[in-house]
């Protein structure tokens, strides 16, 4: 079993799909999460029992990271979000190790809300939650 560290697992976005990706910046963590839905077509002769089909299926992101306004020309920071969620274009993503591990995920999403908080004597802090369009794709590094 290959074990490794949670910080070399990144997040990458691009504001028009197909150009550079840039990691979002000061990223703490970050979340992709595919599902699948289910079609009932339990009937009489199921035994009781509830007989599914797969469905749909479907992706999401979502990332957290530490609140700055300048990004490095390599980072994606807050306010290119807040610009990427008002033209609601689809992003492009690679959701893959820093350091290869054989695999990556890749497709397009759609930037659905950006959060972000300051407390009193905290460090300020953004959200962001991507929902997938199209299908995800898993290719070699």
């Amino acid at each position: 079993m290959a074990i490794f560290n949670g910080t070399d697992l990144v997040l990458t976005l691009d504001s028009v799909a197909g150009g550079t990706e840039y990691k979002l910046m000061h990223a703490t963590s970050c979340t992709l999460s595919v599902a699948a839905d289910t079609i009932d077509i339990s009937n009489k002769d199921s035994d009781g029992f509830r007989d599914l089909l797969g469905g749909q299926k479907s992706f999401s992101l979502s990332a957290d990271g530490l609140m700055d306004f300048v990004s490095t020309g390599s980072t994606t920071d807050p306010d290119e979000l807040f610009t990427a969620l008002l033209a609601r274009n689809p992003l492009g993503f690679t959701f893959a190790l820093a350091t290869p591990a054989g695999y990556k995920w890749t497709g397009e999403a759609i930037l659905t809300s950006l959060e972000v908080t300051g407390g009193v004597e905290d460090a300020p802090t953004y959200s962001v939650s991507l929902e997938g369009t199209g299908t995800i794709a898993k290719t070699a590094i």
